[in-house]
């Protein structure tokens, strides 16, 4: 539990910039944690139950950033797509 508590940091402090996160990174350290969480989940009789339970709130807090990041990348992308057609409507009329 306690390499699943550095995980979560880790990604805690990815998710915790206001700028472009690192995909590669963020997806080998989700990985990680997926393939950490199958090994603690085979040996299940090793698991504190309150540990556990912290587990599971970090990953839905965890969710909620990646779901935030994603969705402010979405509305990034579409003011670009919106600035280019933008420019290209204009250098027709020029």
């Amino acid at each position: 539990m306690q390499r699943l508590q550095q995980l979560d940091d880790q990604l805690e402090a990815l998710l915790a910039t206001d700028g472009e996160v690192d995909a590669g990174q963020l997806q080998q350290l989700l990985q990680q944690r997926h393939q950490l969480l199958q090994q603690l989940m085979a040996a299940p009789e090793h698991l504190e139950h309150n540990e556990w339970r912290a587990a599971v709130e970090r990953t839905s807090g965890l969710l909620d950033r990646i779901r935030q990041h994603r969705e402010r990348s979405a509305g990034q992308l579409q003011r670009l797509q919106h600035g280019q057609r933008s420019m290209q409507i204009y250098n027709t009329f020029r």
